[in-house]
């Protein structure tokens, strides 16, 4: 993992310099300038890239906004304001879970559901004034998609 890390910080100034391709977290690191923080980008462990990539085109409605790597192994996925790394066998451990936020969760999980998404809890009130699902993906990570109760 740190080994990966290490090749990946090297490599980013690398492609920056190399012909006409531009590396997206380059373009990404440069929008923060001025800034204080960037919003975060959780980073997702999966098994395979290619296959997550499907999943979360086909099942999710996100859209493949790039990938990385000779082959690919690592790559971002985008849907709304959501952007979502993938990393192929690096960067943690699969399992991880992030929180997105939509106007109407139950309008969602009638999209996601007849896409035939991995459901893991169907949207549910919960005591603080959230109405949430949980959709995983095929590693394990899950999104906790919610929206007020009163939507």
């Amino acid at each position: 993992m740190i080994r990966t890390a290490l090749a990946f910080t090297l490599l980013v100034p690398m492609l920056s310099a190399c012909g006409d391709e531009r590396s997206p977290l380059l373009e990404l690191a440069e929008r923060a300038e001025g800034k204080d923080l960037s919003a975060a980008i959780p980073i997702f462990s999966v098994d395979s890239l290619r296959a997550s990539q499907a999943y979360y085109r086909d099942v999710l409605g996100f859209t493949v906004e790039w990938e990385d790597g000779d082959p690919p192994d690592f790559g971002a996925v985008k849907r709304g304001d959501a952007v979502l790394f993938m990393c192929q066998r690096c960067q943690g451990h699969p399992g991880g879970w992030i929180m997105m936020f939509t106007p109407d969760v139950d309008r969602l999980h009638a999209e996601l559901k007849g896409r035939g998404a991995i459901i893991s809890r169907p949207p549910t009130n919960m005591p603080w004034r959230l109405r949430e699902m949980l959709v995983q993906d095929p590693d394990g990570n899950t999104m906790r998609f919610a929206s007020a109760i009163d939507h």
